[in-house]
């Protein structure tokens, strides 16, 4: 049922209704390159959390009536305290962003991973599987904590998360390669959907480290999916909205929220690496939504994807 509102929101916002639940928080660019506490985007909104939780307060994730710990949540919810933390002091955005920190450190598994408890059946995906977008939000939450509490197990749960990034999604890992371009997905399916949010995510959790401590190898990471970021950007833009992803099949142009989330992505892929590419189309994109039409267009689009892949 909660999935299913979820869903009515979205389908509502094309109509000019703005939802307020907690998964669709706008998060406008962040980026401090002299304060690296602070997250590439205000997920302030996300330390909000009203749903059901842990007895240290972490969040738990509903579907049909299933409780269970969703990385990518436990990350959005630990980053949303460290930005309070960081404008506030108060001491309880510290405790739960450590609280995170240790859930982290004591879930990840042999190979690095943090495991998804639900399948997600859109992209052919069965319950257990690793996604880049929750390697690098763990990464990014680790290493912030590690920041403040200088704790070395945090430092090596980071690291060790990275190994994934190496590994091809057919051997486990999180790594495509097409045409020579390496893409981190948050979705490891086959054939590849290459998920744009997810994996910008993903990179911001390299980044972190080689902000920490400049591993080549991970830099190494880092300057493969940039390179391929640029390359493909252009195959993100329809001509009056971005796609939420450029897998082969149907066409899936991304929702209100996410077409805002990539926008402010890219600003701040723009303020790290200078790279005109990353504004030109964060404007671009911008400029998209002053059109309502544009909106309305991409939504018999969406909604066949739904229908087809299953809502």
């Amino acid at each position: 049922m909660a999935d299913l509102s979820r869903k009515l929101l979205n389908l509502l916002q094309y109509f000019g209704v703005r939802s307020r639940s907690y998964y669709h928080s706008e998060a406008v660019a962040n980026y401090d390159p002299e304060q690296p506490l602070a997250y590439y985007l205000d997920h302030t909104p996300r330390a909000a959390y009203t749903g059901p939780t842990d007895p240290d307060g972490l969040p738990l994730y509903t579907i049909d009536g299933a409780q269970d710990y969703l990385p990518v949540l436990v990350a959005l919810f630990a980053l949303g305290h460290c930005d309070r933390y960081l404008r506030t002091g108060e001491q309880d955005h510290h405790t739960m962003l450590v609280h995170a920190a240790d859930w982290f450190v004591g879930h990840q598994q042999n190979d690095g991973g943090w495991r998804t408890p639900w399948p997600m059946r859109k992209f052919n995906l069965e319950a257990g599987f690793v996604s880049a977008m929750a390697q690098g939000m763990g990464i990014s939450t680790l290493v912030r904590a590690y920041r403040l509490e200088n704790h070395d197990d945090y430092l090596r749960a980071a690291t060790a998360a990275v190994d994934l990034f190496t590994i091809p999604v057919a051997e486990g890992g999180v790594r495509t390669e097409t045409d020579g371009r390496v893409f981190y997905e948050e979705y490891p399916c086959d054939p590849p959907a290459h998920v744009l949010n997810g994996f910008l995510y993903a990179v911001w959790g390299l980044y972190d480290l080689i902000r920490l401590q400049d591993d080549p190898a991970v830099r190494s990471l880092w300057d493969d999916g940039l390179s391929t970021l640029i390359a493909w950007l252009p195959q993100f833009d329809s001509g009056y909205w971005s796609w939420y992803h450029i897998g082969p099949g149907i066409a899936n142009p991304a929702t209100i929220p996410y077409h805002k989330l990539h926008i402010e992505q890219l600003r701040v892929m723009h303020a790290i690496t200078g790279e005109a590419v990353f504004a030109e189309y964060a404007d671009r994109w911008t400029g998209y939504l002053s059109h309502r039409f544009n909106a309305m267009r991409t939504l018999p689009k969406k909604i066949r994807w739904n229908l087809v892949r299953g809502m």
